[in-house]
């Protein structure tokens, strides 16, 4: 299992350069440089008041706040020092989203949530994708790449999760998440039908996403039943 300063030199360097982690291959990354500037502003909320400022004043401190914020979180030993609770974790991960959060646009991603978002009565519930990759304190300190939020439509309240976890690691066996989804390096290309390629296996992802679809789907109905017990 990587260490958390190896996986940072990877999102800091591989993912942001040539999108090559499984993470960003699979799933995504959050919006870094805008998560580090909510993220700041969440844990330094004094810094960032721009109450009583005139329009120049203001302009230029919201330019500071992004230098400072950027700056923030390029040391590791910082970064996990400032720990944010799980839900206020989440809360960022969601003002940060690259894409929409209810048609993913990485292809794996988007097969699995059509296949979630089939168990369950579409005019009643409302299913969200979030990806936490991308060095967000969700992904580094809690250990959950992404996760699924199922929502009831007319209220819109939050009615369950599951939070997930992938890794091309075979030797990994324990995470924080709910769900640990292991995808072998050699089988990303059979995975994704979004690249002209030979490779391709439409039968293997059918296999692969009825799989990892009842284990969120059992993650997300046992959340369900702790939140109401």
């Amino acid at each position: 299992m990587l260490s958390n300063l190896e996986k940072w030199e990877n999102v800091q360097n591989s993912a942001a350069e040539s999108g090559s982690l499984l993470e960003a291959d699979m799933i995504g990354l959050a919006d870094g440089k805008h998560y580090k500037e909510e993220a700041y502003a969440t844990l330094y909320p004094e810094r960032c008041k721009l109450d009583n400022l005139d329009k120049d004043a203001r302009f230029e401190k919201i330019l500071k706040i992004r230098e400072d914020a950027q700056a923030e979180f390029q040391d590791l030993q910082n970064f996990n020092r400032k720990f944010v609770p799980l839900d206020k974790a989440m809360a960022l991960v969601e003002k940060c989203q690259a894409g929409d959060p209810e048609n993913p646009s990485r292809f794996f991603a988007h097969e699995l949530y059509e296949a979630i978002k089939n168990r369950f009565v579409s005019d009643k519930y409302i299913l969200k994708f979030f990806s936490a990759t991308g060095g967000t304190h969700l992904d580094i300190s809690h250990g959950i790449d992404c996760y699924f939020k199922l929502y009831d439509r007319e209220t819109g309240k939050e009615l369950t999760r599951a939070t997930i976890d992938m890794t091309q690691n075979p030797k990994k066996d324990w995470t924080k998440s709910d769900v640990l989804i292991f995808i072998d390096r050699d089988d990303r290309e059979r995975l994704d039908g979004s690249k002209n390629n030979d490779r391709f296996d439409p039968e293997f992802l059918k296999k692969v996403i009825t799989e990892e679809t009842e284990k969120i789907t059992n993650a997300m109905i046992e959340n369900y039943q702790k939140r109401n017990q």
